[in-house]
């Protein structure tokens, strides 16, 4: 299990378990510093994760633990954020983390709902994305969307006149562009954060975006999700 270390902001590692109990004995790691590895939901201090440290008889305590050796980069990049806080109630942050509902289920739930809930997800995706994007204009597009899809209806049972058909294709071609003005505009702010913010090389197709729309995004928020809570990220 790789163990990360934080003290006082400054990340250290991922060290093996071995290795971080060797450097906590020696001094590196201080009782107080504050570690996490994979699985753990709250960070932890050295001291709750490896017990006292055997100290010999008349040894002077340390001012200061001994610097540790340099951050070593993994080969695919893992996620432990620092802590918030530093208390007995420590907690990874987790309000970054994308919704992780398989795209399959959403594929599924909204077959069972007859399309109700492919008008709700794109809104629980564009919130999710104004979190790592605060500039996203994802969710103004899906409510101007859902405003002239709602208006196209009321009018299209409203009226059986042939001459309004145009004006109803006309909206509902409106409201299409909207959507997909929606889909692509969270598309740009996870390609932006994903290899800027939080580098993992991220790639999002056009055309599949195009094609697949929420449900294609929904694969890579999944992803980004399963990276989050455990380290490890699935090949593109």
């Amino acid at each position: 299990m790789h163990i990360h270390v934080n003290r006082n902001g400054q990340a250290f590692g991922p060290y093996e378990e071995s290795e971080a109990r060797a450097l906590y004995a020696r001094g590196n790691i201080a009782a107080t510093d504050m570690v996490w590895r994979e699985g753990m939901a709250e960070w932890q201090t050295a001291l709750q994760m490896f017990g006292e440290r055997a100290t010999q008889p008349g040894a002077p305590a340390a001012v200061s633990p001994p610097p540790l050796p340099p951050q070593q980069v993994p080969a695919v990049p893992g996620y432990a954020a620092p802590p918030s806080s530093y208390g007995k109630q420590t907690v990874v942050p987790r309000q970054d983390l994308p919704p992780r509902l398989h795209w399959a289920l959403v594929l599924l739930f909204t077959v069972l709902s007859f399309g109700i809930f492919a008008l709700v997800w794109p809104f629980i995706q564009s919130t999710w994305v104004r979190k790592i994007d605060p500039r996203s204009n994802a969710t103004l597009y899906l409510i101007g969307y859902m405003i002239l899809a709602v208006i196209g209806g009321l009018m299209d049972s409203a009226s059986d006149s042939s001459g309004n058909q145009g004006r109803d294709l006309l909206l509902q071609i409106l409201s299409y562009v909207l959507f997909y003005c929606g889909c692509y505009s969270m598309r740009r702010s996870m390609i932006e954060h994903y290899n800027n913010v939080e580098p993992i090389g991220l790639r999002l197709s056009a055309a599949m975006t195009f094609f697949f729309a929420i449900f294609y995004l929904q694969y890579h928020m999944t992803r980004i999700a399963r990276w989050k809570a455990t380290g490890d990220i699935t090949p593109q």
